[in-house]
């Protein structure tokens, strides 16, 4: 009896988990784009990237990203600097900037590493808080 109980409440709470719109860990990785809401990732595309280095040796960047739905998305971004051997260099005070994504247009984002010697980047977005 003890063993259906807890079966019951496996279950339960795993289709509660599921059903949740709470969708905090979850990240989906679209090449450069990385977007923290799985819905969210479904209605954004990177059209275009360009990078160029500073006289400095600092990397910068623009990334084109296109909203594909018809309806406005407030969010926050931020740029994550990696190595060349891949690691990511992105400090964890790194702010997160709140930026409107208008239905079916394109947003261009753009940033200079904060670090020399960065290679590659990655564009990280979220939905902002309600």
């Amino acid at each position: 009896m003890k063993i259906l109980q807890v079966v019951c409440v496996a279950v339960t709470c795993l289709v509660c988990g599921c059903l949740s719109p709470k969708t905090s860990g979850v990240v989906v990785e679209k090449g450069r784009l990385l977007v923290h809401d799985p819905s969210f990732a479904l209605n954004l595309e990177m059209v275009q990237d360009a990078r160029e280095r500073t006289p400095e040796g600092f990397l910068h960047v623009q990334a084109k990203v296109q909203n594909t739905n018809q309806v406005d998305f407030r969010c926050q971004y931020r740029f994550e600097w990696k190595t060349p051997q891949g690691l990511v260099q992105t400090h964890a005070m790194t702010p997160w900037r709140p930026v409107v994504m208008h239905g079916r247009d394109e947003t261009v984002f753009e940033a200079t590493s904060t670090v020399a010697g960065t290679d590659d980047f990655r564009l990280a977005i979220r939905r902002a808080n309600p």
